[in-house]
């Protein structure tokens, strides 16, 4: 549902079908993430996921609407409730690809041979796989989206180099204080059923990389005005994001995918 979903709202672009496929694979990878938790984890192992990760990501946002630390300045424009300045979707959005990002992690580093390594190794890996999803979306969800705007923009798309910043310390503190604990509430499970569950979010990776490519397809003659009054057409906004999701997003699918193989060979 959620990838029929996604493939119908990514070529749907600008249709009145798109918000209703919004709706159903917002739903849908939220529901995933939920049951994914689940499996991997005892509930108390998962509250611990979601408590941690809700606290960490609002409050870090409010405070950056604020203050402008660790993001820099900058307004939301999504509609719905918010709380200091931070729409409740973008928390949820963040607990959903902090999920995938860690399990992500976990399949490329490994935590059989040197668990000590893994406490560490794990939240920096899943911090830069998350920070290369960020790379790619936030041109698209700024200047072609709407969806928030920067006070200081610079760089090539307007997106500043602190809004990185603040997503690599956002992930590495979530990440971090959940290698610390998580391993008390894992479920016992045999390693070839822990190898299937792991598969799942190596797909949702790959589909929303895939989704980020198909929106290209009808990203139509529109124009952003990014700092200093420059415009940029729509689709050179979009061509660099795309290429950019093979060398980061596709990469790490890659990867996983090969670790997972080697896993079971072993």
């Amino acid at each position: 549902m959620w990838l029929a979903a996604t493939v119908t709202g990514a070529l749907g672009t600008g249709s009145p079908i798109e918000a209703v496929a919004q709706a159903i694979y917002g739903g849908a990878l939220a529901l995933f993430v939920v049951l994914h938790t689940l499996t991997l984890y005892r509930p108390a192992g998962a509250a611990a996921y979601f408590v941690l990760a809700v606290a960490v990501s609002f409050g870090l946002e409010a405070c950056s609407v604020a203050t402008g630390f660790p993001f820099g300045f900058y307004i939301h424009h999504m509609e719905g409730p918010r709380a200091l300045g931070v729409p409740f979707t973008v928390v949820v959005a963040w607990v959903i690809l902090a999920w995938l990002a860690w399990n992500l992690a976990r399949v490329i580093v490994g935590d059989d041979q040197n668990r000590r390594l893994s406490v560490v190794a794990t939240p920096v890996v899943a911090t830069l796989i998350l920070g290369g999803y960020d790379l790619v979306i936030d041109p698209i969800g700024a200047y072609v989206r709407g969806l928030f705007s920067y006070g200081s923009p610079n760089g090539a798309l307007g997106v500043p180099l602190s809004n990185y910043f603040g997503w690599v310390l956002t992930g590495w503190v979530l990440f971090q204080l959940f290698a610390l604990v998580e391993r008390r509430w894992r479920r016992d499970s045999a390693p070839a059923r822990v190898r299937s569950t792991l598969v799942m979010p190596i797909v949702v990776w790959l589909g929303l990389a895939l989704q980020v490519n198909l929106e290209m397809l009808r990203v139509g003659d529109g124009s952003a005005t990014i700092q200093g009054g420059r415009s940029v057409p729509f689709s050179d906004i979009y061509a660099t994001c795309v290429a950019t999701t093979w060398f980061t997003m596709v990469l790490v699918v890659a990867i996983a995918a090969v670790r997972l193989c080697q896993s079971r060979t072993d």
